[in-house]
């Protein structure tokens, strides 16, 4: 076996989901992931006294043909048999894997919103909040494809990625969370026409350390529900959950609620069957800053994307239960936003304050968010960042 995967279950079962004796613990894992993955994680379950109870196994190909013509009743009945499993389950670690990041795009437009409207939403909410969760991504065969590279530089990628040291991650953010949390007003703009204003205030900075996610790297918040004013360009491939291949989408907001939206590439009508699917859907449920400088390159995975150094994502739908703005969807849609100075720069302000220029924070307190080429030269004044 690869002692990476060790490694990496180790991760997820100690510091992650922090297993105990007598827990419950629900695999969800793909075909396309290594046996001996899966069989280190179920060995590291029980070395901490857990019990894994029978792994449900994701088939991409399988779950599209299925979900065609979905009804309100078979997802009804696939959400209240999933939500069984859930209730018994004190901790879910998630795998995710495809040979083809496309796969569930072959899903009529109609079944998927459906799907989204009474299963996602019928089950995410007591999946999130009821379980001690992680979730990872396999570097597959297809993930390498999407990314540009072979599939050892891909695992090799993956692995500088995931096998982070967390505890430090955690202490260094705390800063930029405090920050988070005292903050009302925040200003973006750029790159493209970006050019946003909305609130935080009250609901605070919650920071992303190999909990939730492996990897890692962000700390989010969610915007007063009706507080967001402007446009906002995405200049980042996005792939949606349900296989949707999109690059440069756009939204027009007006107090918190998108009005208008499109794309450079993509279908427009889908991106707004996406937003009509309840009405959560066209108001934000989160936004974050991207901090993990351990992976440069955005390739269209959201989960390894929108946790770059540099970027932030801004996502329509759900919001999470602690960084709250009271809006419900079954939708959450993470769509990163690059502005770093080589994908067309941009600034954020918090309170009329310059937080972070072409993804550098510019405050000498959030200097150790910054990646370790990088330092503020104080003798040139405040905001001035220097490589090394």
């Amino acid at each position: 076996m690869d002692p990476r995967y060790s490694q990496l279950a180790d991760i997820m079962v100690d510091f992650s989901t922090k297993v105990q004796p007598g827990d419950q613990v629900l695999l969800q894992t793909d075909v396309s992931t290594p046996h001996d993955m899966n069989l280190a994680l179920i060995e590291a379950v029980r070395k901490r006294g857990g019990t894994m109870l029978t792994p449900i196994i994701w088939n991409p190909r399988l779950f599209a043909a299925a979900r065609v013509g979905c009804t309100e009743q078979s997802l009804g009945v696939d959400a209240q048999a999933y939500l069984t499993t859930i209730r018994g389950t004190q901790v879910r670690i998630a795998l995710r894997g495809y040979d083809n990041p496309l796969e569930m795009s072959g899903v009529p437009g109609e079944d998927q919103q459906r799907y989204d409207k009474c299963y996602t939403g019928a089950v995410m909410e007591q999946a999130v909040e009821h379980t001690r969760w992680v979730l990872s991504i396999w570097p597959t065969t297809g993930f390498a494809q999407l990314a540009g590279l072979t599939t050892t530089q891909a695992e090799d990628m993956f692995f500088g990625a995931v096998l982070a040291d967390y505890p430090a991650m955690e202490r260094s953010v705390q800063p930029l969370k405090e920050l988070m949390d005292r903050t009302d007003r925040v200003e973006i703009s750029g790159p493209g026409e970006t050019n946003l204003k909305f609130s935080i205030k009250g609901i605070g900075g919650v920071p992303c350390v190999g909990h939730r996610n492996i990897p890692d790297g962000e700390v989010y918040t969610a915007p007063v529900h009706d507080s967001m004013n402007g446009r906002i360009e995405y200049n980042t491939l996005t792939i949606t959950k349900s296989g949707e291949r999109f690059e440069g989408v756009w939204f027009n907001i007006a107090n918190g609620k998108i009005v208008d939206s499109g794309c450079e590439v993509g279908d427009e009508d889908r991106i707004k069957q996406i937003l009509d699917t309840d009405e959560g859907a066209r108001y934000f449920g989160e936004f974050s800053f991207g901090l993990n400088w351990g992976i440069q390159h955005i390739i269209g995975d959201t989960l390894f994307d929108e946790k770059v150094g540099g970027t932030f994502h801004l996502t329509p739908g759900k919001a999470y239960s602690n960084a709250d703005n009271g809006n419900r969807s079954g939708v959450h849609w993470d769509i990163v936003c690059d502005q770093r100075e080589a994908a067309g720069g941009g600034e954020i302000y918090f309170d009329g304050v310059l937080v972070r220029k072409n993804g550098i924070f510019v405050l000498e307190e959030l200097a150790g968010l910054n990646p370790p080429t990088s330092k503020l030269d104080s003798r040139l004044g405040a905001g001035v960042v220097v490589t090394i």
